[in-house]
Protein backbone atom coordinates (compact mmCIF):
# COMPACT_ATOMS: atom_id res chain seq x y z
CA UNK A 1 0.00 0.00 0.00
CA UNK A 2 1.42 3.44 -0.92
CA UNK A 3 2.42 5.82 1.85
CA UNK A 4 0.00 8.64 2.69
CA UNK A 5 0.40 11.84 0.69
CA UNK A 6 3.46 13.83 1.69
CA UNK A 7 1.88 17.00 0.29
CA UNK A 8 2.25 19.57 3.07
CA UNK A 9 -0.98 21.24 4.11
CA UNK A 10 0.49 24.67 3.48
CA UNK A 11 2.49 23.82 0.33
CA UNK A 12 1.52 25.69 -2.80
CA UNK A 13 -0.20 23.50 -5.38
CA UNK A 14 2.06 22.45 -8.23
CA UNK A 15 1.47 23.49 -11.81
CA UNK A 16 0.68 19.85 -12.60
CA UNK A 17 -2.02 19.77 -9.88
CA UNK A 18 -3.57 22.95 -11.23
CA UNK A 19 -3.53 21.70 -14.82
CA UNK A 20 -5.03 18.31 -13.90
CA UNK A 21 -7.84 20.06 -12.02
CA UNK A 22 -8.59 22.41 -14.91
CA UNK A 23 -8.62 19.48 -17.33
CA UNK A 24 -11.04 17.54 -15.08
CA UNK A 25 -13.32 20.60 -14.98
CA UNK A 26 -13.29 20.87 -18.78
CA UNK A 27 -14.23 17.20 -19.11
CA UNK A 28 -17.09 17.58 -16.60
CA UNK A 29 -18.43 20.75 -18.23
CA UNK A 30 -18.74 18.88 -21.53
CA UNK A 31 -21.29 16.62 -19.75
CA UNK A 32 -23.72 19.42 -18.80
CA UNK A 33 -27.27 18.27 -19.45
CA UNK A 34 -26.50 14.53 -19.28
CA UNK A 35 -29.15 12.77 -17.15
CA UNK A 36 -28.56 11.56 -13.62
CA UNK A 37 -28.56 7.76 -13.40
CA UNK A 38 -27.96 6.01 -10.05
CA UNK A 39 -24.81 3.90 -10.50
CA UNK A 40 -24.17 5.49 -13.89
CA UNK A 41 -20.82 6.50 -15.28
CA UNK A 42 -17.57 4.74 -16.04
CA UNK A 43 -14.01 5.73 -16.88
CA UNK A 44 -15.12 6.16 -20.49
CA UNK A 45 -18.39 8.09 -20.08
CA UNK A 46 -22.04 7.84 -19.12
CA UNK A 47 -23.55 4.38 -18.68
CA UNK A 48 -26.88 2.78 -17.92
CA UNK A 49 -27.77 3.13 -14.25
CA UNK A 50 -29.72 0.74 -12.03
CA UNK A 51 -32.24 0.72 -9.19
CA UNK A 52 -31.15 -0.97 -5.97
CA UNK A 53 -34.34 -1.07 -3.93
CA UNK A 54 -33.73 2.41 -2.49
CA UNK A 55 -31.93 4.53 -5.11
CA UNK A 56 -32.61 5.27 -8.76
CA UNK A 57 -36.35 5.89 -8.44
CA UNK A 58 -38.49 8.87 -9.39
CA UNK A 59 -40.86 10.39 -6.79
CA UNK A 60 -43.74 8.34 -8.26
CA UNK A 61 -41.81 5.15 -7.40
CA UNK A 62 -40.91 4.19 -10.95
CA UNK A 63 -37.36 3.02 -11.63
CA UNK A 64 -35.73 5.60 -13.88
CA UNK A 65 -32.10 4.52 -13.58
CA UNK A 66 -32.40 1.14 -15.30
CA UNK A 67 -33.31 2.79 -18.60
CA UNK A 68 -31.30 6.02 -18.27
CA UNK A 69 -27.78 6.46 -19.60
CA UNK A 70 -26.00 9.04 -17.48
CA UNK A 71 -23.93 9.70 -14.39
CA UNK A 72 -24.44 9.63 -10.67
CA UNK A 73 -22.42 12.10 -8.59
CA UNK A 74 -19.38 9.88 -8.02
CA UNK A 75 -19.49 8.52 -11.55
CA UNK A 76 -19.26 12.04 -12.98
CA UNK A 77 -16.21 13.07 -10.93
CA UNK A 78 -14.57 9.66 -11.50
CA UNK A 79 -14.97 10.06 -15.26
CA UNK A 80 -13.84 13.72 -15.26
CA UNK A 81 -10.68 13.00 -13.28
CA UNK A 82 -9.75 9.87 -15.24
CA UNK A 83 -10.17 11.60 -18.59
CA UNK A 84 -8.73 14.92 -17.40
CA UNK A 85 -5.59 13.22 -16.06
CA UNK A 86 -5.14 11.05 -19.17
CA UNK A 87 -5.71 7.97 -17.00
CA UNK A 88 -3.25 8.93 -14.24
CA UNK A 89 -6.00 9.27 -11.61
CA UNK A 90 -8.60 6.56 -11.10
CA UNK A 91 -11.14 7.25 -8.36
CA UNK A 92 -13.56 4.68 -6.93
CA UNK A 93 -17.24 4.89 -7.89
CA UNK A 94 -18.50 5.84 -4.43
CA UNK A 95 -18.40 9.32 -2.88
CA UNK A 96 -17.43 8.21 0.65
CA UNK A 97 -14.51 6.19 -0.76
CA UNK A 98 -13.45 9.11 -2.96
CA UNK A 99 -13.30 11.34 0.13
CA UNK A 100 -10.56 9.14 1.58
CA UNK A 101 -8.13 9.74 -1.30
CA UNK A 102 -5.90 12.63 -2.24
CA UNK A 103 -4.80 15.80 -0.51
CA UNK A 104 -7.27 17.09 2.09
CA UNK A 105 -8.29 20.72 1.66
CA UNK A 106 -9.18 22.30 4.99
CA UNK A 107 -9.87 25.91 4.03
CA UNK A 108 -12.20 27.36 1.44
CA UNK A 109 -9.51 29.75 0.18
CA UNK A 110 -7.29 26.73 -0.68
CA UNK A 111 -9.82 25.26 -3.12
CA UNK A 112 -8.80 24.99 -6.77
CA UNK A 113 -10.82 24.08 -9.86
CA UNK A 114 -11.15 20.30 -9.96
CA UNK A 115 -11.15 19.75 -6.20
CA UNK A 116 -13.82 17.38 -4.91
CA UNK A 117 -16.46 18.73 -2.52
CA UNK A 118 -18.17 16.20 -0.22
CA UNK A 119 -21.55 16.48 1.44
CA UNK A 120 -23.35 14.75 4.32
CA UNK A 121 -26.42 15.24 6.46
CA UNK A 122 -25.57 16.62 9.92
CA UNK A 123 -23.91 13.76 11.81
CA UNK A 124 -24.28 11.46 8.81
CA UNK A 125 -21.98 9.81 6.34
CA UNK A 126 -20.81 11.36 3.08
CA UNK A 127 -23.43 10.78 0.39
CA UNK A 128 -22.69 13.30 -2.38
CA UNK A 129 -19.73 14.73 -4.28
CA UNK A 130 -19.32 17.59 -6.71
CA UNK A 131 -16.43 19.04 -8.69
CA UNK A 132 -15.35 22.55 -7.69
CA UNK A 133 -15.18 24.96 -10.65
CA UNK A 134 -13.77 28.00 -8.86
CA UNK A 135 -15.53 31.19 -7.81
CA UNK A 136 -17.83 29.27 -5.46
CA UNK A 137 -19.34 27.17 -8.27
CA UNK A 138 -19.61 23.39 -8.50
CA UNK A 139 -20.72 20.94 -11.20
CA UNK A 140 -22.57 17.85 -10.04
CA UNK A 141 -25.10 15.16 -10.84
CA UNK A 142 -27.64 15.73 -8.07
CA UNK A 143 -30.32 13.04 -8.05
CA UNK A 144 -32.70 10.94 -10.14
CA UNK A 145 -34.82 13.09 -12.41
CA UNK A 146 -32.18 15.82 -12.84
CA UNK A 147 -29.26 16.41 -15.22
CA UNK A 148 -25.61 17.33 -14.72
CA UNK A 149 -25.71 21.00 -13.79
CA UNK A 150 -23.69 23.87 -12.33
CA UNK A 151 -24.52 25.25 -8.89
CA UNK A 152 -23.20 28.82 -8.94
CA UNK A 153 -22.67 29.44 -5.20
CA UNK A 154 -22.35 26.18 -3.33
CA UNK A 155 -21.21 27.90 -0.12
CA UNK A 156 -24.34 30.04 0.13
CA UNK A 157 -26.77 27.45 -1.23
CA UNK A 158 -29.38 26.65 1.47
CA UNK A 159 -29.37 22.93 0.63
CA UNK A 160 -25.71 22.18 -0.13
CA UNK A 161 -23.79 24.85 1.82
CA UNK A 162 -24.65 23.49 5.29
CA UNK A 163 -23.94 19.91 4.16
CA UNK A 164 -20.40 20.59 2.88
CA UNK A 165 -18.15 18.54 5.16
CA UNK A 166 -14.88 17.88 3.33
CA UNK A 167 -12.82 18.58 0.24
CA UNK A 168 -9.91 16.77 -1.41
CA UNK A 169 -7.59 17.22 -4.35
CA UNK A 170 -7.10 13.96 -6.26
CA UNK A 171 -3.51 12.86 -6.83
CA UNK A 172 -1.99 10.05 -8.88
CA UNK A 173 -1.80 6.80 -6.86
CA UNK A 174 -3.66 8.46 -4.01
CA UNK A 175 -3.33 6.90 -0.60
CA UNK A 176 -6.03 7.03 2.09
CA UNK A 177 -5.99 10.20 4.13
CA UNK A 178 -7.93 11.50 7.07
CA UNK A 179 -10.75 13.80 6.04
CA UNK A 180 -10.86 16.95 8.15
CA UNK A 181 -13.91 19.14 8.11
CA UNK A 182 -13.69 22.01 5.63
CA UNK A 183 -13.75 25.34 7.45
CA UNK A 184 -16.15 27.80 5.90
CA UNK A 185 -16.41 31.09 7.67
CA UNK A 186 -19.93 32.50 8.03
CA UNK A 187 -20.84 34.54 4.99
CA UNK A 188 -18.29 32.87 2.70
Amino acid sequence: MPAPSAHAADAAPTTAERLRGVAAVQVALAELGIPYAWGGGSLTGPTLGFCDGVNGYLPDGSCSADHTVGFDCSGLVRYAWYQGSAGAITLPHYSAAQSQLGHSITRQDELLPGDLLFFAEPGGRIHHVGLYLGGGAMIHAEHTGTVVTVLHDVFQDPKWGPRLVAATRPEPASAPTSVPVLSVAPGE
